[in-house]
């Protein structure tokens, strides 16, 4: 039994469950560590030359992760309120998006609030995850895109970044 157990969990990567590997890195000015998939790389952002956020992409530009820290503040009484401000603001910007499911959570003793949606875009389902939490009272926010075709490997991933998350 035990080594049909082994087989099973040896198969898993070539059942569309291969692992993603994480790699620490320590961002805003050394201030935050926290792991990356090692698959994506740092890039400029195309849009904002600020240093409150850090994109990083993979080869074929078709996984998107945004990690932000803006000055912005987030209270714990403050988390429900806006996901309700994001979930407004995302279907205002995207009409045509649909939120799969959004909440606020503990975890490890971390209040986090997160969003899933999806949206069609050039005949292509695009997952997106933010997930975001207080840390000192400012807001840290992780947003991840990416298309259909890695859900099975992706769909967990921002949480767990979100899990490695340390301050200094």
């Amino acid at each position: 039994m035990k080594a049909i157990n082994v087989l099973l969990l040896l198969s898993f990567p070539f059942l569309g469950f291969s692992q993603i590997k994480l790699e620490p890195q320590k961002l805003f000015d050394q201030k935050i560590q926290i792991s990356i998939p090692s698959e994506l790389k740092k890039t400029d952002h195309p849009v904002s030359s600020v240093n409150d956020e850090v994109l990083f992409v993979n080869t074929n530009r078709d996984i998107i992760l945004s990690i932000t820290y803006p000055m912005e503040t987030l209270n714990l009484n403050q988390f429900y309120a806006y996901k309700r401000f994001l979930i407004k603001g995302v279907r205002q910007d995207f009409p045509n998006i649909v939120i799969a499911d959004s909440g606020v959570v503990k975890n490890n003793e971390i209040q986090i609030g997160f969003i899933e949606c999806q949206e069609i875009v050039d005949d292509k389902t695009v997952y997106t995850s933010i997930y975001f939490t207080s840390i000192k009272g400012r807001l840290f926010k992780i947003t991840l895109e990416y298309i259909k075709e890695y859900q099975d490997q992706w769909k967990n991933i921002s949480k767990d970044i979100l899990e490695t998350l340390k301050v200094f």
